[in-house]
C-alpha cells in the first residue's frame, strides 16, 4: 500500500512499502497565516487501486529519493487545496474540562471522593488532571477551557460552559468500600450515540494506560452532563477508585496516566 509523507519542503506520494517517492507537491507557506503550510493535493493520488493508507509528518529527515520504477497512476485531475498545521490534527477545536467539585452553589467547598490515609482527595487530583489534559491537547492545536472549581457555580451551570464546544468532559474519581477499583466513563441517560462514541474512544484509552479493571460505558442522568447544551458532545469520567489507591507514588502514577489517555481519547475522537 502506498503512503503520505509531509517534509518541510514537499507532500510525497511514497510508492508502497518503500521509501522512495513516485509523486510530490511542494509545500508552500500561507501569507496570511504563516504558521500554517498549503498544500495542493491531485485528486488522481486517491483513485485506482494502490491509494495511500496512512500519512507520516517527519519535518526532521532527508528528502526522500524517487523511485527506479514508477507506479502507474491515473492520468491527472483537478487538483483539491487543503490548508495544514504541522504536527496538528486538532486546529480549530474547542474542549471544554470540568475538574469535579470544589466550590460548589452555596459556597460549600466539597473535596469530593478522599482517601484518609494518603491524606489526598478528588477535587485535588481531577484539577491536576485537567493542566495535563489541557497541555496536551493544546500541544495539538486544540483551544482549552477549563472550568475552574471554585466558582461557586451549581452543576447546572458548569454543564453549561459546554455552550459552543466540540466537547465537554468532567473529570471525576471515585470511591466505595477501600477495596473496589477500576476506571469507567458515564453518558447522560438522555445522550445521543455520540456522546456513547466519545465515552467509549476515552474508556477504550484508559484500558491501557491503567492496570486495573474496565468498568465500561455507562449511561445516568448526572447533573453537569444534563446541563451541557444540546448537540455538544459530553462525557463524565471516572479514572479510579481515589479511596483503594495504596500510596502516593500509584496515585500521581495513575493520575498522570489517566489524564493522558483521557486526552487522547478526545484526540482520537475529535481527530
Amino acid at each position: 500500500m502506498s503512503w503520505l509523507k509531509l517534509t518541510k519542503q514537499s507532500l510525497y506520494l511514497m510508492g508502497s512499502n518503500s521509501n522512495c517517492f513516485v509523486k510530490k507537491v511542494d509545500v508552500s507557506s500561507s501569507n496570511s497565516k504563516p504558521s500554517e503550510l498549503r498544500l495542493s493535493i491531485p485528486l488522481d493520488w486517491f483513485s485506482g487501486r494502490d491509494v495511500p493508507g496512512s500519512m507520516v509528518i517527519d519535518l526532521e529527515s532527508d528528502e526522500p529519493d524517487a523511485c527506479l520504477v514508477s507506479v502507474p497512476t491515473p492520468a491527472a485531475s483537478t487538483p483539491v487545496s487543503i490548508a495544514t498545521t504541522a504536527g496538528q490534527t486538532l486546529v480549530g477545536k474547542r474542549i471544554v474540562l470540568d475538574p469535579g467539585h470544589g466550590e460548589i452553589d452555596g459556597g460549600v467547598n466539597d473535596p469530593g471522593a478522599v482517601n484518609v490515609p494518603l491524606g489526598k482527595n478528588e477535587r485535588d487530583q481531577v484539577r491536576k488532571q485537567a493542566d495535563i489534559i489541557k497541555a496536551q491537547l493544546e500541544a495539538n492545536g486544540a483551544t482549552v477551557k477549563i472550568v475552574e472549581n471554585n466558582t461557586g457555580k451549581s452543576l447546572g451551570q458548569i454543564g453549561s460552559e459546554g455552550q459552543g464546544a466540540d466537547c465537554f468532559v468532567s473529570l471525576h474519581l471515585n470511591a466505595f468500600n477501600r477495596s473496589a477499583q477500576g476506571h469507567e466513563v458515564f453518558a447522560h441517560t438522555a445522550g445521543t450515540s455520540v456522546d456513547v462514541e466519545l465515552a467509549t474512544k476515552i474508556n477504550d484509552a484508559l484500558d491501557k494506560a491503567l492496570p486495573i479493571t474496565n468498568r465500561g460505558v455507562k449511561r445516568a442522568g448526572l447533573g453537569v452532563l444534563s446541563g451541557v447544551p444540546l448537540p455538544v458532545p459530553a462525557v463524565l469520567v471516572e479514572s479510579f477508585f481515589i479511596d483503594s489507591v495504596p500510596d502516593i507514588q500509584t496515585l500521581d502514577q495513575w493520575t498522570n496516566d489517566a489524564a493522558k489517555a483521557i486526552a487522547e481519547g478526545v484526540e482520537a475522537f475529535l481527530a
